[in-house]
């Protein structure tokens, strides 16, 4: 019997001449590394995924996700650079050197911070307009510059501005343990957020201020006083840094505390401490903001003796063009409108001289019925003027609060950006979308309610859930209906899970309805009844554009839903990921032919990766060479095919009884369950031949070997060698050409989820540029099908899955197999539509049949 030290040195000659047990080890030892490698790279590469999603889906993250996952990522890329050297016995060390570079570039990214402006703890609304937006925030900013640069009539008042805000956190040392109480906040579990922002909340109201400051503040309050009002009453706004940008409102998202006396210093601490709010941490996440980010900065404003008061749209929320300007209007103040519990006068007021009431609905009446009027036609054509004057020096659409006095004089409280609505459903009232075919308008279901005003437009379905209480909010599941009373601005922390809101009362300038807009959440107000009639868990369908609510599904409504906006485009989280990904994704090292292919050609950490991998693949297969490693050690496999197989066993893929004295290796003895399952694939349907091809693809064949000797079979390259089957128990790499593409599958199947994967590769082609072009789209499109994630480059196509349990890999496998062996030569006829519809047709119908029969049973 031959001897293990004979058949270990059949399968290796020449140098270095080590025992059999150092040259198994030496093996194993590779290919332990080798694995290691292979995982780092799957894990770096779905890394890089997701963190592209992110870019494009517009889920919301925050800067853990980004610090996590460029972290995870780096750690990966490291991994991989490790174990390449380790294979390569330091040949790559020089590896080091662009991973370093890389990483202290995204650090820097990570590690950025918007350089705050210092200045004065306190200015008067007289030093205020847009140039000290940094110290006084958008809000107040905007509000100096209707009063200094337009020239219209605001309360009389200070900012204390985020020098003092930063200073107030720090001599408190605040911010450490205000990161530690928010690191790990899951956002879905909301009794923890509502806990977390209470106790961070009350941790900074009892923090003293700093004494200087609190005497600033003091001061200054005391130059509001008049002999006739020697303890003025003041109102206190949130004015946050990023508060009432261009789209991005918060409206309602933090405090104001109205009539506020001497107390102002302790009022002023709950302002500051408003910005950890449930709601406003909510919103910041969703619209990719950092906590850190946003200073505090509060307006201090004398109150306004209000007769009437109301929001006024200088154009329509949905339509940028709308002729005429909208105006909310109530008795009282301005806050009763944007908190949505007043009854409000809506009036549409021509934009035109001389400004003419268009439309007018009452919303409240006298004792004996007759309607409230709030404002004349005077007023509402002073407030139009002011409107379109704001709009105009602003550049923009205004949401504007004003309040007009007991002796008729209008106060400009607020002028924002009016935020542009997300959704463009039209319902059936516009019936410029299509219905289903032979459906009319008339033919819908008759609606549960009806005569809603439109806060938010769109189309939504979901179970019915009421909002009456905090308890309840706790309680609200996702994806359902926000069914409320009154639009309360601190519902907007349930706008990510909610579906749609319905809401009894409201106007479309409360809060609510604003933040609905941004969100793109189809939001109905002031619909009557609606608690009354809607029962909770009740499916119904909210046809927010028409104002109309249907029970069950309406799919003719549902299929004009709009998707949700991208929130976080454009947002400081959103720019930084963006930034980090030009040194993470963008792939410059193509073809490990070229000269440049090399460690310090790598730019961004796709770099590193491809160039890990393929020199981890150069290491591992030619292994037999440093070692004496020859042909010998590749089994043919014994099988009724035309073409020829061989199989190189890494570790363990073979049966314990198979010979390893023998050149030849039976189906029965391979014990790879990857490579069994690609096999099973390829033998599932037997190769029809190669598709007739006309005089013009003989032609094209005939050219393009002229242009590629790699796909001439009679010139040696590397598309012509042997189809090998490199394979363990649990691994298999197939490298094959079969007519003149070449194709290569990858799979490790593992219980453990994170190490699972299967990797496709495929190109090349006899036929023209175009034909090729259009086979790796039919392919794509079928392997699109089946989950793969599928990258397209010219003749070339990667198909790639992860972290998916066995069995589900293992039928992907088969696909892969069949694929192989099928899509060989169509290449040539990839002109004629009806035949590549046909191939898709005929590989769809294959591969479930392949599928849906048990194994052994195939035709």
């Amino acid at each position: 019997m031959t001897s293990l030290l004979d058949r270990i040195c059949s399968l290796f000659r020449g140098k270095p001449r080590l025992s059999p047990a150092e040259l198994q080890a030496a093996f194993r030892s590779y290919y332990k590394e080798f694995r290691a490698l292979l995982t780092a790279n799957n894990n770096a590469l779905e890394l890089m995924a997701e963190m592209e999603e992110a870019l494009t889906v517009g889920h919301p993250f925050g800067m853990a996700f980004v610090r996590g996952n460029c972290t995870a990522l780096s750690v990966n890329i490291y991994k991989m650079t490790h174990h390449l050297t380790r294979m390569a016995e330091g040949k790559y060390a020089e590896l080091e050197q662009p991973f370093l570079r890389i990483s202290r570039e995204l650090e820097q990214i990570i590690a950025s911070r918007p350089v705050n402006t210092e200045g004065a703890a306190i200015l008067s609304m007289a030093e205020v307009d847009v140039s000290k937006v940094d110290q006084v925030g958008e809000k107040m900013a905007n509000l100096g510059e209707v009063r200094n640069r337009v020239g219209l009539r605001t309360p009389d008042g200070f900012v204390i501005t985020a020098t003092a805000a930063r200073s107030f956190i720090k001599v408190n040392d605040l911010q450490v343990e205000i990161n530690r109480r928010l690191k790990g906040l899951e956002l879905d579990n909301l009794e923890a957020l509502y806990t977390v922002s209470a106790g961070i909340q009350g941790l900074i109201a009892s923090a003293p201020l700093p004494a200087e400051l609190q005497e600033t503040i003091l001061a200054h309050y005391q130059q509001l006083a008049t002999d006739t009002e020697p303890e003025p009453l003041v109102a206190l706004r949130s004015s946050a840094l990023g508060e009432d940008s261009s789209n991005v409102s918060f409206a309602g998202q933090y405090r104001t505390q109205l009539n506020v006396g001497r107390e102002i210093d302790q009022v002023y601490k709950e302002i500051v401490a408003g910005k950890y709010k449930s709601q406003a941490i909510v919103y910041r996440q969703q619209r990719g903001f950092r906590h850190q980010d946003v200073h505090m900065c509060v307006g201090c404003l004398r109150m306004v003796d209000a007769a009437v008061s109301g929001v006024l749209y200088s154009r329509a929320p949905d339509d940028p063009r709308s002729t005429f300007v909208i105006i909310q209007a109530a008795p009282g103040l301005a806050s009763n409108v944007v908190d949505g519990s007043a009854a409000t006068e809506q009036f549409l007021v021509s934009r035109a001289m001389p400004h003419v009431i268009l439309d007018q609905q009452a919303a409240a009446e006298k004792e004996g019925g007759e309607s409230l009027q709030t404002l004349t036609a005077a007023q509402a054509a002073e407030l139009a003027v002011i409107g379109v004057r704001l709009e105009e020096h602003f550049g923009a659409p205004q949401d504007i609060e004003w309040s007009i006095d007991q002796a008729g004089l209008c106060y400009i409280l607020q002028s924002r950006p009016l935020g542009r609505a997300a959704s463009d459903t039209v319902s059936f009232e516009e019936p410029s979308a299509p219905l289903e075919p032979g459906q009319t308008a008339e033919e819908l279901p008759a609606p549960l309610l009806s005569d809603g005003v439109c806060a938010s437009r769109g189309v939504a379905c979901g179970p019915v859930f009421t909002v009456r209480s905090s308890l309840d909010l706790l309680r609200f599941p996702k994806g359902a209906v926000l069914l409320v009373e009154t639009p309360y601005p601190d519902w907007a922390s349930l706008l990510d899970r909610a579906s749609a809101v319905i809401s009894e009362t409201g106007q479309i300038a409360a809060h609510l309805a604003t933040v609905a807009r941004e969100f793109g959440v189809p939001a109905i107000f002031g619909m009557k009844q609606a608690l009354a009639t809607l029962e909770n868990d009740s499916v119904i369908t909210v046809d927010a554009t028409a104002g109309k609510v249907y029970s069950g599904r309406v799919e003719p409504l549902l299929a004009l839903a709009s998707a949700r906006p991208n929130l976080m485009a454009g947002s400081p989280v959103y720019k930084i990921l963006l930034e980090a990904m030009k040194h993470i994704a963008p792939l410059h090292l193509t073809d490990p032919t070229s000269p440049y292919f090399r460690p310090e050609s790598c730019r961004t950490l796709h770099d590193i990766t491809r160039f890990c991998h393929e020199k981890a693949m150069v290491e591992m297969f030619t292994f037999g060479e440093r070692y004496g490693f020859d042909d010998k050690a590749a089994k043919q496999l014994v099988v009724d095919v035309p073409s020829q197989w061989w199989v190189i066993d890494l570790d363990n893929g073979f049966c314990p009884d198979f010979d390893p004295d023998s050149r030849y290796v039976q189906l029965d003895h391979i014990a790879s369950l990857p490579m069994l399952a690609i096999w099973q694939g390829m033998m599932a349907f037997s190769w029809a031949g190669p598709p007739p091809v006309s005089l013009r693809g003989f032609g094209s064949i005939i050219f393009q070997s002229t242009r590629n000797t790699n796909i001439d079979p009679a010139v040696r390259s590397a598309l012509s060698a042997k189809n090998y089957f490199l394979v363990s128990k649990n691994f298999c790499n197939l490298s094959v050409r079969l007519g003149y593409h070449f194709a290569m599958v990858e799979a490790y199947l593992s219980d453990l989820l994170t190490e699972s994967y299967v990797s496709f590769n495929f190109k090349g082609g006899a036929a023209d540029d175009r034909r090729k072009v259009a086979r790796i789209q039919l392919l794509a499109e079928i392997l699109e099908q089946f989950s793969f994630r599928v990258e397209r480059k010219g003749d070339s196509l990667t198909a790639r899955i992860e972290k998916r349990p066995v069995e589900f890999l293992v039928e992907r496998l088969k696909i892969l197999g069949y694929l192989t062996v099928h899509a060989r030569q169509i290449d040539m006829v990839m002109d004629n539509h009806h035949l590549i519809r046909q191939y898709k047709e005929k590989f769809s119908t294959e591969i479930k049949t392949m599928l849906e029969t048990p194994e052994g049973v195939m035709p």
